[in-house]
């Protein structure tokens, strides 16, 4: 647990200094902070790797505790951006909220329970990690998109200004946020069904009500408002950006309410029911 500790702090420390690159970068407006903000990212993101790596290779599982899927959840929240920036450079910029948001929920990883136990019998199934999977990959893609609702915010109220007016075109990042909500949404929807169907092998049902449950079908009823506006009213630019970032919170309270929902089966994803 020891060596698992300590590559996660070196991974805290080195999101901590991307974060401060990118808060420099934006009130000094000097695009050479972003560049290192992303440096740092990478950096914090291969020792966060290394850290979960090792996670996973402990002789006896860590059982899926708050600290497990918060720690897995910050780390897909920045293979996404990372990914995304790596085939679309334009995205970098949108750091500025992906590795605070990162930050916060390491620090609430460290403040949580951690636990070592053999994994479970009922997590045996290809259900249980495709929904895992998904809601890793779902609370990525909407975190970018919700960066980039930021960007368009910003790049639209500071009109002039030469350093936002180097932020991607408006029509570029308003596609770009309907592309990571489009994917995202897929992945809730993979996430549910694939819940549904690993809790209908353990339980014999496929709905509970338990919190995360209906927290995650409130998040995915939000993006689905979503993608309506757009497709089938029309809506653009500004407003879609403003919800894509304010539907945000939705999302994340998914994963950092965890210790704060009564004991169920979502609970720290420990199952202490069988």
């Amino acid at each position: 647990m020891e060596i698992i500790l300590t590559f996660f702090g070196f991974a805290v420390v080195l999101y901590s200094v991307s974060t401060l690159f990118y808060l420099l970068s934006f009130i000094n407006k000097k695009e050479y902070f972003i560049r290192r903000g992303v440096f740092f990212a990478g950096l914090g993101f291969l020792s966060h790797t290394i850290c979960i790596s090792f996670y996973w290779t402990q002789p006896a599982y860590l059982s899926f505790s708050t600290f497990q899927i918060i720690n897995d959840a910050a780390w897909s929240g920045v293979l996404i951006f990372l990914l995304v920036v790596s085939f679309a450079r334009f995205v970098s910029p949108a750091g500025i909220l992906v590795m605070p948001v990162t930050v916060f929920l390491q620090i609430w990883a460290a403040v949580s329970k951690k636990e070592i136990g053999m994994t479970p019998a009922s997590f045996d199934t290809p259900w249980f990690w495709i929904h895992v999977i998904a809601s890793a990959l779902a609370y990525g893609f909407v975190l970018v998109a919700g960066a980039v609702g930021l960007l368009y915010l910003l790049k639209t109220r500071h009109a002039g200004d030469a350093f936002y007016d180097q932020l991607p075109d408006l029509n570029k990042l308003d596609n770009s946020n309907y592309l990571f909500i489009g994917i995202g949404f897929v992945m809730l929807t993979l996430m549910i069904i694939s819940g549904a169907l690993w809790t209908k092998q353990v339980h014999g049902s496929y709905w509970n009500w338990d919190p995360l449950e209906v927290q995650s079908l409130i998040s995915w009823i939000v993006y689905a408002i979503w993608l309506h506006l757009r497709l089938t009213f029309g809506w653009r630019g500004k407003k879609l950006a403003w919800y894509s970032l304010l539907a945000l919170p939705v999302m994340v309270s998914a994963i950092w309410g965890i210790p704060l929902v009564p004991e169920m089966f979502h609970r720290g994803f420990r199952v202490t029911h069988f």
